[in-house]
């Protein structure tokens, strides 16, 4: 009897060892488990963060791009305008000669000042008064004469800066061929004047400046109104280049096509 108690006691002992070992086996193993649970979620969100930053880097290669492209087409979209706008006034430099040499001498040629002159009897006036700098720049522009049109133009600190910059986004080649700021809105300037006629209707002195009020008409009779400023100095009168009018022909060489990628 006392033999099998004492076989009783010692397998309770042994089974008690087991279940222990049994338990902190267990207990190991959850913590394991546990730790194995978080450095799989660690990796988890190492690879989703690694993955959003290739993603993001993706993203941004990809905006580039576009950019690049963007900026590509509004290139090419500037020079195609350019090289349109300088073969329009040689053409008109071409008609001119023609028109020169086809026309009947006028004994008495009436001044711009109230009278409605037709392109053809514009005449390279110099710049001594208001009224002949106009004349001047209308001729200069129906000519292509872009060196006398840019003699006429004297630009505000402001101006000045708008069009540097326009000047520096052309590209290279463009650089090249308009030479300066200056040349550059001379010939964006003659193409605002039509092959039509003009006149002056009135003149507005000050203590520095001379507005002159002029009606101009394309060759299909529309007119428009224009009001410029001229400025005195040393060698006459000049027209003052306004920074709007500048901001103006560089809108005009943005075409919407080449509007920003959102």
């Amino acid at each position: 009897m006392r033999t099998n108690l004492r076989f009783i006691v010692v397998n309770a002992v042994l089974i008690a060892g087991v279940l222990a070992g049994l338990s902190w086996h267990w207990r190991t193993t959850e913590t394991l488990r546990a730790e194995l649970d978080r450095e799989r979620a660690a990796l988890a969100r190492l690879q989703a963060s690694r993955q959003a930053e290739q993603q993001e880097q993706q993203l941004a290669a990809a905006r580039a791009r576009a950019e690049e492209l963007d900026r590509l087409l509004a290139e090419r979209a500037t020079v195609a305008r350019l090289q349109t706008e300088l073969a329009t006034l040689r053409d008109r430099a071409r008609e001119m000669i023609a028109v020169g040499e086809a026309r009947t001498p006028v004994s008495v040629r009436p001044s711009l000042v109230g009278n409605v002159l037709v392109f053809s009897l514009w005449k390279n006036s110099g710049r001594a008064t208001p009224e002949a700098a106009f004349e001047t720049g209308l001729w200069a522009s129906a000519n292509g004469d872009i060196d006398t049109l840019t003699g006429l133009l004297v630009f505000d600190a402001e101006a000045r800066n708008e069009a540097a910059a326009l000047y520096a986004r052309l590209p290279e080649t463009l650089r090249r061929e308009f030479v300066s700021p200056e040349r550059l809105v001379a010939v964006l300037a003659a193409k605002d004047v039509p092959l039509g006629s003009a006149t002056i209707l009135s003149q507005f002195p000050t203590a520095n400046e001379t507005k002159v009020s002029a009606q101009i008409f394309d060759a299909d009779g529309k007119h428009r109104m224009a009001l410029l400023s001229l400025r005195s100095d040393e060698a006459g009168w000049r027209f003052v280049v306004p920074a709007n009018a500048v901001k103006r022909y560089a809108a005009w060489l943005r075409p919407a096509a080449a509007a920003p990628t959102p």
